[in-house]
């Protein structure tokens, strides 16, 4: 086994790093765990489409869903996704 020594300001500042860098994940996973979900009547509301229509997206892979038994939600991230993806800039208008 090799001993590593190290001055008491390198140990610091490596701890110290360390630190921030665990502080960074736990931060992010924390951003992760808060998804919005929204069931089937929420995003359809939100989308203004019949579940019918959320329904053809699920299948067609257009938007993204989890299923826990028979009930199905949304990430708001997956819906955002969708409409980005598909966003038309307006047309130029005649002159």
């Amino acid at each position: 086994m090799e001993v590593v020594v190290l001055h008491s300001e390198a140990y610091n500042q490596l701890r110290e790093e360390t630190f921030g860098y665990m502080r960074k994940l736990i931060g992010e996973d924390r951003k992760e765990s808060a998804i919005e979900w929204l069931d089937n009547r929420e995003a359809s509301k939100l989308l203004n489409a019949s579940p019918r229509t959320l329904q053809n997206w699920r299948d067609s892979g257009l938007l993204g869903f989890s299923q826990v038994g028979s009930k199905i939600y949304y990430s708001r991230q997956d819906i955002d996704l969708m409409l980005q993806q598909h966003h038309r800039k307006p047309f130029k208008a005649a002159a």
